[in-house]
């Protein structure tokens, strides 16, 4: 073999060596980059029958095409709602577009019924949004006992409700077709405890089941994103 020859072959071992270390040190920084186990963690680390719990068959939504519905079911004498209630004020400030927020108290139990007919009573008025964590605060930071019609009344008018119209709303016919849905679909839920949360008719969780009350809004947030995607391909077909 020739000099010439012998130096051709040199040179293409060395050219090809420093592609295959240039090849690898790319493929290197892109699996840094991209991570995909590291980015797969946050979707598999729930599991549903555990984290959260498919509802069968799917309950119906009340949301605007495109949508995903989300439901909180609360009752204002929990302590656990009162204290899951500022994760939920940050979580609903920057929540995606495409969710729909709805709270709804539940009544599990015959001595909620008096806080929920109160809940939708200030709906009605178009107050809920304005009273809602005074309602909250009231009971877990103050102490009063707001158990009865009257208590609530009184309570209210120091906050600028009228008492007459509290009343008059406390009592229609909204708030009693309001209660009988609320309790229609709780038991469409199989929810048992609060708070729940109900994504798009199809999935329940809690704290409880969850590990926390950020667990519980990042599952939302998961299943949320997993609902559009489903509808926007839904839509497209």
């Amino acid at each position: 073999m020739t000099n010439k020859s012998s130096i051709r072959i040199s040179i293409v071992l060395i050219v090809s060596i420093i592609l295959s270390a240039l090849f690898f040190v790319g493929h290197l920084g892109a699996d840094q980059e991209s991570d995909p186990k590291k980015e797969a963690d946050i979707g598999t680390q729930y599991q549903e029958g555990r984290h959260y719990h498919r509802i069968s068959p799917n309950v119906a939504t009340d949301v605007q095409e495109g949508s995903v519905e989300v439901i909180e079911l609360f009752w204002y004498g929990c302590p656990h709602c009162f204290e899951f209630e500022k994760y939920l004020i940050d979580w609903e400030q920057n929540k995606p577009n495409y969710i729909e927020f709805v709270r709804m108290p539940a009544v599990l139990n015959r001595s909620w019924a008096p806080h929920a007919r109160a809940y939708y009573a200030l709906e009605i008025m178009g107050e809920i949004d304005r009273v809602h964590s005074i309602f909250f605060e009231a009971i877990h930071v103050q102490g009063r006992r707001l158990r009865d019609i009257e208590s609530m009344t009184r309570f209210l008018s120091q906050h600028g409700i009228d008492e007459d119209e509290f009343k008059k709303s406390y009592d229609s016919f909204y708030v009693e077709t309001k209660l009988k849905r609320s309790d229609q679909l709780v038991r469409q839920y199989g929810s048992t405890s609060v708070p729940t949360v109900i994504i798009n008719g199809k999935f329940r969780t809690s704290a409880s089941d969850a590990g926390g009350y950020e667990s519980v809004l990042e599952i939302v947030n998961l299943l949320s994103q997993q609902e559009v995607k489903l509808i926007t391909k839904s839509n497209s077909n």
